[in-house]
């Protein structure tokens, strides 16, 4: 998996490659709906980890990012062993929760695209504002209004 920072202009703030696999597709050899959660998982925890921020980390500051809401418009499917950007946006950052939208392309391609929200719990999973720091990286990506 190879990763690559863009510029905010226009861009995501983060895009991450990630290949098609035997797992992901019908009889078919088309990409199973359901994948673009993996895909998405993909994409959310390479993001953060580029911040600084692994799941390690969030553990020993005490908080979870459970998924609250997914969901994805598909335009054309994805087929075995294609090479797929994931492209990340971040779309808002609120006192306990992040919305991220994802954007599956192939080459120039637009294939699906999605937003996922996750809300900050503590371990004994109350809802507790974003750390900080953590809120303040991703504010310095925030995708233009």
């Amino acid at each position: 998996m190879k990763s690559r920072q863009f510029d905010p202009a226009g861009q995501p703030a983060f895009v991450v490659r990630e290949r098609v696999r035997w797992a992901d597709v019908d009889a078919a050899g088309i990409i199973y709906f359901g994948t673009y959660t993996r895909l998405t998982d993909i994409a959310e925890s390479e993001f953060y980890r580029s911040l600084g921020f692994t799941y390690a980390r969030f553990k020993e500051m005490g908080v979870a990012l459970p998924r609250v809401h997914v969901e994805f418009d598909f335009f054309r499917p994805a087929f075995l062993d294609d090479e797929l950007s994931l492209g990340v946006r971040v779309g808002g950052v609120g006192v306990h929760s992040v919305r991220l939208q994802v954007e599956v392309m192939r080459d120039a391609e637009l294939l699906a695209e999605g937003t996922v929200v996750a809300s900050c719990i503590d371990l004994q999973r109350r809802s507790v504002p974003l750390p900080d720091e953590f809120a303040v990286a991703l504010r310095a990506h925030l995708a233009p209004a």
